[in-house]
């Protein structure tokens, strides 16, 4: 895979569909989180009633697809980060990115409690076992992200190890640090096993080279789009940044 430049737009539920998504010069676009099947949907629902935003479909797999028709002029690589409660329900979306040239992103990183009740989002960090099989069979059918978040007391190179070793292309590393900042030393741990995607406090160039020194492939922003939105603009002005990388 070549992206043609070094920046992501990091998913966000209730925002990132193609419209939006389109409006940015980046070398990895990730839509969603989207929801693949009915329980993930309910999950969703339960949210928006909250006061959260969140996609609810009534046909997920249609509406991604729809998505996915409508960037297929996008200048970087798409990808579409999926909720499931289902292994069925990852599989189907996989299935669909194959055939669009798009990647699918496992969402385990998200820890709003309607989702990881039924199993969904950070959940998936502690039962490795699912979520190396879901891994396994998605990466039959199209390139594999995983999203994970940082700042766990869960053993993170033996996590990992496992994703890569079940056919993950990339794992998409919220680094977070409890107080702030970004864990730019577990950056530099996963980044020896694979490909990282770093995510976490990015707000300058500066803050992106630090995450490419410390191994990251790509950095991606998500909630920084929202106070800055010239902030990929300006970060492609860094010649590192808007260079192309290839990712094996």
């Amino acid at each position: 895979m070549i992206f043609p430049n070094r920046l992501a737009l990091s998913a966000m539920a209730g925002i990132n569909d193609w419209k939006f998504i389109s409006r940015f010069d980046v070398g990895f676009g990730i839509l969603g989180g989207f929801n693949a099947d009915k329980k993930s949907n309910e999950a969703a629902l339960k949210v928006v009633q909250r006061g959260r935003k969140e996609f609810v479909f009534g046909n997920p797999v249609k509406e991604i697809e729809h998505n996915l028709k409508m960037l297929e002029d996008f200048g970087g690589i798409v990808g579409i980060n999926v909720r499931a409660f289902s292994d069925e329900g990852y599989a189907d979306v996989s299935k669909l990115a194959g055939e669009y040239g798009a990647i699918l992103e496992i969402n385990a990183h998200c820890r709003q409690k309607e989702f990881t009740e039924i199993g969904c989002g950070q959940a998936l960090l502690y039962e490795q076992e699912r979520l190396a099989k879901i891994v396994e069979r998605t990466s039959k059918f199209a390139e594999v992200s995983v999203k994970i978040r940082g700042g766990l007391d869960i053993d993170y190179l033996g996590l990992s190890s496992r994703i890569f070793e079940s056919g993950a292309a990339m794992i998409h590393l919220d680094a977070m640090i409890p107080g702030g900042k970004a864990d730019l030393k577990l950056v530099e741990l996963i980044s020896g096993l694979g490909n990282v995607v770093g995510n976490n406090s990015v707000r300058s160039a500066e803050d992106a080279r630090k995450m490419i020194d410390a191994g990251a492939r790509l950095v991606s922003i998500a909630r920084g789009v929202l106070e800055d939105e010239r902030i990929f603009d300006r970060l492609l002005e860094d010649e590192l940044l808007a260079s192309k990388v290839e990712v094996r």
